[in-house]
């Protein structure tokens, strides 16, 4: 009797063993380069569409780390690499498409980055009743750099900063797109005013090649001005520095001040008045807009933090990191905190958002944050964690180490002293539907400077949502007639 046990036992895990999902992953031989890095495939059952530029979270993800990878050399992908949903041997039935990417570049966030490779068509494969198959990839496409094409009024800015450069201990550079008005070429004798633009998350310098930049800000709305369009990324693994003095990401506000202001006022005939100097910004650029007058009040004649990240940590996403046993991932009911807002629903859960970032390792909102308002955790070589990945509970020490960030901390104490300076400069706005709930941050916020009684802009916009507050009714009109005034 045991050993028919024992022989039943052995077919199990014999079938186990062979009835699964396998990934095979080679690099074409046209790619004479070795990759150290991290290597994902993604899958979806929407085979008419085929796999989607975004990740969808909700379809089966694989990933595993590779070392000294190079052509005629495969690697498998099963029930040992790491899975975000369903491990191979679970994935249903059926037909799907797959694709593959190696992430080879620490040093910046996200995956399609120039020198990472990916594969260039999806494969189609089906997965058996007995849930087995064996999918084939061929990563045959480099990554190159992005092209941008100058012109008399659209320039590219690639200036190495001697403060960063120094602060990392290698070569970094403020990076930027200057978007020239047309008067500029005749009027060769007069200088502009000139506007930073610090984007949201995901944005870049390049993104002015496209239209939607200069529809969104009204570049040609109001008196001409120069266009600076800033790139937000750090240069590192951790994510979005957005211009913000940072103990871990380095002095990217000062670099942009001390910096690239005085080359842009050289090179471009930018205006040598602070008071015609200006910083606007969505999202995670909507919180440097603001912060920026905290350390440089004199160095700006006004900004527009717009849908801003939190300004006030007494709501951070939804979160009072000061509460006693404050929890990111649930409330004081010990309900899930929900995640993404959308006509009254949340789409998904703060704790499905940290775990899809996770699954990414570096580079997530979180991680940025920590990295923004943090300091180094010299046990991981990381941003120390505001909050316990598996359990969400916040850690009251790096809270006291993020205070100084806390922008309504900081206009309580200190409106008195910088009044003159500040007065009629700063402009903060949120939709009342914030996907994100970052409305309810600044509704703190406001709170706080009214009490402070700061000469300041804090507004809710009605009926708006995180991304087109921009598009309100006479906003960006409104916006450049205050620039002009100035």
């Amino acid at each position: 009797m045991k050993k028919l046990l024992f022989a039943a036992f052995l077919i199990a895990v014999s079938v186990s063993c062979f009835a699964q999902v396998k990934f095979k992953v080679h690099i074409d031989t046209s790619i004479h380069k070795t990759f150290t890095g991290r290597l994902y495939v993604y899958t979806t059952t929407d085979t008419a569409r085929g796999v989607p530029d975004q990740v969808n979270y909700k379809q089966p993800l694989f990933a595993t780390q590779v070392a000294n990878w190079q052509a005629l050399q495969t690697i498998v992908l099963d029930d040992n690499a790491e899975a975000y949903s369903v491990k191979p041997s679970q994935m249903k039935p059926g037909y799907y498409k797959a694709a593959a990417v190696i992430d080879a570049d620490i040093d910046t966030r996200g995956t399609f980055n120039p020198g990472n490779a990916y594969s260039r068509k999806d494969i189609l494969f089906y997965v058996n009743e007995k849930g087995e198959t064996n999918v084939h990839i061929n990563i045959n496409s480099l990554i190159g750099q992005p092209r941008f094409k100058e012109s008399d009024t659209l320039k590219l800015i690639n200036l190495k900063s001697d403060l960063l450069s120094s602060f990392h201990n290698k070569d970094v550079f403020l990076q930027a797109s200057v978007v020239l008005p047309k008067e500029y070429l005749s009027n060769p004798e007069t200088r502009f005013p000139v506007v930073y633009v610090i984007p949201g998350w995901g944005g870049s310098h390049l993104d002015v090649m496209g239209p939607n930049p200069r529809k969104r800000y009204g570049f040609d709305k109001g008196a001409p001005k120069i266009f600076v369009y800033l790139n937000s990324e750090t240069q590192t693994r951790w994510g979005l520095h957005s211009f913000v003095d940072s103990r871990v990401n380095g002095p990217w506000g000062k670099a942009l001040v001390e910096e690239l202001l005085p080359y842009i006022r050289k090179n471009f005939r930018g205006t040598e008045s602070p008071e015609k100097t200006f910083v606007i910004g969505q999202s995670s650029g909507g919180y440097p807009s603001l912060w920026l007058f905290t350390a440089y009040p004199k160095a700006f004649g006004g900004g527009w933090a717009v849908s801003p990240d939190p300004v006030d940590f007494s709501s951070f996403i939804g979160t009072n990191i000061y509460a006693k046993n404050a929890n990111i991932y649930t409330d004081e009911q010990g309900s899930e905190r929900g995640f993404f807002l959308t006509n009254g629903r949340f789409e998904s859960t703060i704790r499905e958002w940290v775990k899809q970032e996770m699954f990414e390792v570096d580079g997530g909102q979180n991680q940025a944050f920590e990295a923004e308002f943090g300091k180094l955790d010299a046990r991981t070589g990381k941003p120390k964690l505001l909050f316990n990945r598996q359990t969400g509970t916040v850690d009251p020490k790096v809270v006291e180490e993020w205070k100084m960030y806390d922008m309504g901390l900081w206009i309580e104490k200190n409106w008195k002293k910088y009044k003159k300076e500040l007065s009629g400069k700063i402009h903060v706005f949120a939709g009342a539907d914030d996907n994100f709930y970052l409305n309810k941050s600044v509704e703190a916020f406001k709170l706080k400077a009214q009490k402070a009684g700061a000469d300041a802009v804090i507004e809710i916009i009605p009926g708006a949502n995180h991304f087109n507050v921009w598009t309100s009714p006479g906003f960006i009109e409104r916006m450049h007639k205050e620039m002009d005034g100035k």
